[in-house]
């Protein structure tokens, strides 16, 4: 019995990860995103990684305490030199990985060097970058970026925005103190989170700081103007021998679409209603940018038309009410291309 209740449990926490995960991916295509395929190469992604010379060893500090040196003066205090290395140091690049069958990326720590009889070493933190193909934001006024990661403790995660691949604007860390209304973060329960962020809004957010700031030239517009999405690790250069390696994860990343990608597999598109039960809400589905008709009918037999949008995401949601007739009559509704 006891058996049954622990694997029941497990199950349930299974279902729910998997439900919570599909959820986002869900969220993602309905805001008309792209999810990156890392399946057989990088996708158009490029690594970028850091160099930086390490210098290590050992020192002795040979002050004695109220010593007077040779000739009345205070002698030498400073460090002694028992010995010392120096070590060029370049941080890993990210990688694909597969996650259960799903494709992402993972980036390792540094390789550790630095010997334990080593008293003294040059602190210094190297990036690992990977960088997006272009994207588009003048498809959608709704654009987001998902993903999922987890870490482990001593190695860090950041995004960045770029608008001409040359200079960068950091817009999500992990516990950030910026753009905090424009972020959503949620734990999956299988030690990866999720996080949401809403380009749109927070784009406007840092066009008027940089404006503020007389930075106008470095502003992204999230109506007309394409940007670079940068994924960042930073790890400790001087890894001590004997350390633990630290990994990042990342995967399930959905962004808006690539700049000067074909859409023609959206052409096929099919325009499709959904009506949810117990909301009181109606939820329409198509290409964007597509004009539709959505039309009523009592019979099925006669139609008219009862309002006329074009799409500005993959799917929008509207009140019941906004199309339903005020007598509450049984009524069938179905969407069209517009002619």
């Amino acid at each position: 019995m006891h058996t049954n209740y622990w694997a029941n449990i497990i199950l349930f926490i299974i279902l729910l990860t998997y439900s919570s995960s599909l959820r986002g991916n869900d969220q993602a295509i309905e805001l008309g995103l792209t999810k990156v395929n890392f399946s057989s190469n990088l996708d158009g992604w490029t690594t970028v990684t850091e160099s930086e010379q390490i210098r290590y060893g050992e020192w002795r500090n040979n002050n004695p305490i109220n010593q007077v040196g040779w000739g009345g003066g205070w002698g030498n205090w400073g460090p002694t030199v028992v010995w010392e290395n120096y070590k060029t140091v370049t941080s890993n690049e990210f990688k694909r990985n597969s996650f259960n069958g799903e494709y992402g990326l993972v980036i390792q720590s540094i390789d550790p060097f630095v010997p334990s009889n080593a008293t003294q070493y040059t602190p210094k933190q190297l990036g690992s970058y990977i960088v997006s193909p272009r994207i588009d934001l003048s498809r959608s006024d709704n654009d987001h970026l998902f993903f999922q990661y987890k870490r482990d403790q001593e190695i860090k995660l950041e995004v960045w925005l770029s608008k001409d691949n040359e200079s960068y604007l950091g817009i999500w860390e992990e516990n950030p103190s910026r753009y905090i209304n424009h972020i959503n973060v949620s734990s999956l329960g299988n030690g990866f989170s999720q996080v949401r962020i809403n380009l749109q809004n927070l784009l406007i957010e840092m066009g008027q700081i940089l404006i503020n700031n007389d930075l106008e030239d470095s502003v992204i517009s999230p109506e007309n103007d394409e940007l670079y999405i940068v994924f960042v690790a930073y790890d400790n250069a001087n890894r001590r021998i004997g350390s633990v390696p630290n990994t990042i994860d990342i995967k399930s990343i959905w962004t808006p679409s690539y700049y000067g990608v074909d859409q023609n597999n959206e052409a096929n598109i099919e325009p499709e209603i959904r009506l949810e039960p117990g909301t009181e809400r109606v939820t329409v589905l198509g290409k964007i940018g597509e004009t539709y008709e959505l039309q009523k009918s009592l019979d099925l037999d006669r139609w008219e038309v009862s309002h006329s949008f074009t799409l500005k995401t993959r799917s929008e949601t509207y009140p019941l009410s906004y199309f339903q007739e005020a007598s509450k009559r049984t009524q069938f509704f179905r969407l069209k291309h517009k002619p």
